[in-house]
């Protein structure tokens, strides 16, 4: 199974509709969105958004510059990942979107929200996907423009616990890349609105390969 992940498009519609030329004839039939489809956009936001992607199997998670309206709209679709889990094949996939409360935001959750929540959903293992906006805190994918760690102490603390093979996230535009933590490699995507995305490879492992517009 071959994915795209999205996340940060900010409703730069003229850089999605680029990023899926580049990936035609490539097998992909799911699109894993890490949320900020919009910019405090709506559902009219959304829905060109995922026009863009239409054939495709779509999961996705809201982010803090998404507002209710849009994270309605995904729960409508039934393509809304955010509290929860879903399994594709031998795959387990869970997600929570948004930001912290108290940050910039319409979508927001206290920490102990966040991790209450993923600790019921997230399988362990080598067949365990975790999809969220915010990066783990406290590494080189949560650096923001100050240099000062912008990411979620309970996603960090889940990832630890449970150990999934693979976490997606974005929010932090300034920081795309990847690390590990124990056996879990988290990857920030980067942002589509700077021509960024991520082609991943589920098969007996996990491949993936950089997108840039």
């Amino acid at each position: 199974m071959k994915a795209i992940a999205l996340s940060d498009i900010h409703g730069r519609v003229e850089n999605l509709q680029k990023i899926t030329k580049l990936i035609q004839g490539r097998g992909v039939e799911l699109a894993l969105i890490a949320g900020d489809l919009t910019n405090y956009g709506g559902k009219k936001d959304a829905e060109a958004i995922l026009g863009i992607l239409e054939g495709l199997e779509v999961m996705a998670v809201p982010g803090n510059l998404d507002t209710a309206e849009v994270l309605g709209f995904l729960e409508e679709k039934g393509i809304s990942l955010h509290g929860k889990k879903k399994r594709l094949g031998k795959w387990a996939f869970a997600g929570f979107g948004g930001g912290l409360l108290g940050q910039p935001g319409e979508v927001a959750f206290k920490e102990e929200e966040i991790e209450k929540a993923l600790l019921g959903l997230l399988e362990s293992g080598k067949n365990s996907v975790l999809l969220t906006h915010l990066p783990p805190f406290g590494t080189s994918l949560d650096l923001g423009i100050d240099g000062t760690h912008i990411g979620s102490r309970a996603i960090r603390k889940t990832i630890e616990k449970k150990q999934p093979l693979l976490h997606i996230c974005g929010h932090c535009h300034e920081a795309p890349g990847k690390e590990k933590i124990g056996k879990t490699t988290s990857i920030n995507i980067g942002a589509v609105k700077d021509g960024k995305a991520l082609l991943l490879e589920f098969g007996d492992g996990l491949e993936w390969e950089k997108i840039q517009i």
